[in-house]
Protein backbone atom coordinates (compact mmCIF):
# COMPACT_ATOMS: atom_id res chain seq x y z
CA UNK A 1 0.00 0.00 0.00
CA UNK A 2 2.74 2.45 0.93
CA UNK A 3 4.70 1.75 -2.24
CA UNK A 4 1.66 2.45 -4.41
CA UNK A 5 1.01 5.78 -2.64
CA UNK A 6 4.62 6.83 -3.09
CA UNK A 7 4.50 5.72 -6.72
CA UNK A 8 1.26 7.68 -7.27
CA UNK A 9 2.75 10.82 -5.67
CA UNK A 10 5.83 10.50 -7.88
CA UNK A 11 3.69 10.18 -11.00
CA UNK A 12 1.57 13.20 -9.98
CA UNK A 13 4.76 15.22 -9.40
CA UNK A 14 6.11 14.34 -12.83
CA UNK A 15 2.79 15.12 -14.50
CA UNK A 16 2.62 18.51 -12.75
CA UNK A 17 6.17 19.35 -13.87
CA UNK A 18 5.27 18.46 -17.47
CA UNK A 19 2.01 20.47 -17.34
CA UNK A 20 3.70 23.56 -15.89
CA UNK A 21 6.53 23.32 -18.42
CA UNK A 22 4.15 22.77 -21.34
CA UNK A 23 1.71 25.58 -20.52
CA UNK A 24 4.48 27.95 -19.44
CA UNK A 25 2.97 29.30 -16.27
CA UNK A 26 5.34 32.22 -15.72
CA UNK A 27 5.17 35.67 -14.20
CA UNK A 28 5.03 38.44 -16.81
CA UNK A 29 7.75 40.97 -16.08
CA UNK A 30 5.77 43.90 -17.50
CA UNK A 31 3.38 43.71 -14.57
CA UNK A 32 6.25 44.68 -12.28
CA UNK A 33 7.26 47.85 -14.19
CA UNK A 34 7.01 51.15 -12.34
CA UNK A 35 6.14 53.94 -14.78
CA UNK A 36 7.02 57.62 -14.44
CA UNK A 37 3.96 59.48 -13.20
CA UNK A 38 5.41 63.01 -13.03
CA UNK A 39 8.09 64.83 -15.05
CA UNK A 40 9.17 68.35 -14.15
CA UNK A 41 11.88 70.78 -15.26
CA UNK A 42 13.33 72.36 -12.11
CA UNK A 43 15.87 74.96 -13.27
CA UNK A 44 13.91 77.46 -15.30
CA UNK A 45 13.89 81.23 -14.76
CA UNK A 46 10.21 81.92 -15.29
CA UNK A 47 7.16 81.40 -17.45
CA UNK A 48 5.42 83.45 -20.11
CA UNK A 49 1.99 83.15 -21.68
CA UNK A 50 1.93 81.88 -25.26
CA UNK A 51 -1.57 81.54 -26.63
CA UNK A 52 -3.08 80.70 -23.27
CA UNK A 53 -0.36 78.20 -22.42
CA UNK A 54 2.34 78.78 -19.79
CA UNK A 55 5.79 78.21 -21.29
CA UNK A 56 8.88 77.76 -19.11
CA UNK A 57 11.99 79.62 -20.21
CA UNK A 58 15.65 80.08 -19.41
CA UNK A 59 18.04 82.69 -20.73
CA UNK A 60 21.79 82.38 -21.20
CA UNK A 61 24.45 84.68 -22.60
CA UNK A 62 27.06 83.43 -25.03
CA UNK A 63 30.27 85.25 -24.13
CA UNK A 64 32.73 82.68 -25.47
CA UNK A 65 32.83 80.47 -28.54
CA UNK A 66 30.34 78.09 -26.94
CA UNK A 67 28.11 77.98 -23.89
CA UNK A 68 26.06 75.19 -22.38
CA UNK A 69 22.87 74.94 -20.37
CA UNK A 70 22.13 71.86 -18.27
CA UNK A 71 18.42 71.09 -17.96
CA UNK A 72 17.61 69.64 -14.55
CA UNK A 73 14.57 67.40 -14.27
CA UNK A 74 12.72 65.66 -11.48
CA UNK A 75 10.77 62.48 -12.03
CA UNK A 76 8.38 60.67 -9.75
CA UNK A 77 8.32 58.04 -8.44
CA UNK A 78 12.00 57.80 -7.71
CA UNK A 79 11.89 54.01 -8.11
CA UNK A 80 10.67 54.11 -11.73
CA UNK A 81 11.91 51.16 -13.74
CA UNK A 82 13.02 53.17 -16.79
CA UNK A 83 14.23 56.69 -15.94
CA UNK A 84 15.68 57.41 -19.38
CA UNK A 85 14.54 60.64 -21.03
CA UNK A 86 14.66 61.72 -24.67
CA UNK A 87 15.74 65.28 -25.54
CA UNK A 88 14.70 66.88 -28.86
CA UNK A 89 15.46 70.44 -30.05
CA UNK A 90 12.96 72.53 -32.00
CA UNK A 91 12.97 75.99 -33.56
CA UNK A 92 10.67 78.57 -31.91
CA UNK A 93 8.15 78.05 -34.74
CA UNK A 94 7.87 74.33 -33.87
CA UNK A 95 10.01 72.88 -36.67
CA UNK A 96 12.61 70.26 -35.80
CA UNK A 97 16.03 71.87 -35.36
CA UNK A 98 18.58 70.43 -37.76
CA UNK A 99 21.39 72.88 -37.04
CA UNK A 100 24.80 71.56 -36.10
CA UNK A 101 25.42 74.78 -34.15
CA UNK A 102 23.35 73.54 -31.22
CA UNK A 103 23.68 70.06 -29.75
CA UNK A 104 21.82 68.33 -26.93
CA UNK A 105 23.41 65.38 -25.13
CA UNK A 106 21.63 62.38 -23.63
CA UNK A 107 22.17 63.98 -20.19
CA UNK A 108 20.14 67.10 -21.06
CA UNK A 109 23.07 69.45 -21.66
CA UNK A 110 22.40 71.88 -24.50
CA UNK A 111 25.61 73.19 -26.08
CA UNK A 112 25.28 76.43 -28.04
CA UNK A 113 27.99 77.09 -30.64
CA UNK A 114 25.87 79.81 -32.23
CA UNK A 115 23.38 82.32 -30.88
CA UNK A 116 19.86 81.01 -31.42
CA UNK A 117 16.65 80.51 -29.46
CA UNK A 118 15.40 76.92 -29.16
CA UNK A 119 12.66 74.85 -27.59
CA UNK A 120 13.81 71.72 -25.82
CA UNK A 121 11.20 68.97 -25.47
CA UNK A 122 11.86 66.27 -22.91
CA UNK A 123 9.93 63.01 -23.27
CA UNK A 124 9.79 59.87 -21.17
CA UNK A 125 10.77 56.61 -22.88
CA UNK A 126 9.04 54.18 -20.51
CA UNK A 127 5.66 54.27 -22.25
CA UNK A 128 4.03 56.78 -19.91
CA UNK A 129 4.01 59.42 -22.73
CA UNK A 130 4.86 62.37 -20.46
CA UNK A 131 6.67 65.41 -21.81
CA UNK A 132 7.85 68.85 -20.72
CA UNK A 133 9.18 71.78 -22.75
CA UNK A 134 11.46 74.71 -22.04
CA UNK A 135 12.31 77.68 -24.27
CA UNK A 136 16.00 78.57 -24.09
CA UNK A 137 16.97 82.07 -25.18
CA UNK A 138 20.65 82.37 -26.13
CA UNK A 139 21.89 85.92 -26.65
CA UNK A 140 25.32 87.44 -27.15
Amino acid sequence: MRKSVLFLLGVLYLVSVVVVTFFGIQARMDQFKVYISHLEITNYQGTFDLGGQKVKYASITKKTESVSFCVETRIEPSNATNKKLEYVLFKPNGELLDSSGIVVTSDGIVEFHETKDVILKIKTTDGSALQESIMIFCSQ
